[in-house]
């Protein structure tokens, strides 16, 4: 077996992690997504709202201060060149 075939099982953690939470935000998205039809809402005011409540969750939880470093995560990686973390 060559070592380009060899994933550590970190990797293989991570990855598998990274596509049940893909998975989970897609099927949220289209949950929102439905609803929004069903109640004849904005889906771009819904999920300004959701953002925004999901922010002051963590504000509540973490503090001020981690939920602005969320933002900010945010921010940067949708202002970056498309590379997703």
């Amino acid at each position: 077996m060559t070592a380009q075939k060899i994933v550590s099982l970190s990797e293989y953690r991570q990855d598998t992690q990274q596509m049940h939470i893909d998975d989970i935000s897609a099927q949220a998205f289209l949950f929102l997504q439905e609803q929004a039809q069903e109640l004849d809402l904005p889906m771009r005011k819904l999920l300004k709202e959701h953002l925004l409540g999901i922010a002051c969750v963590v504000k509540a939880v973490e503090g001020l201060d981690e939920a602005q470093n969320w933002l900010a995560v945010i921010s940067d990686e949708i202002t970056s060149t498309g590379e997703h973390h």
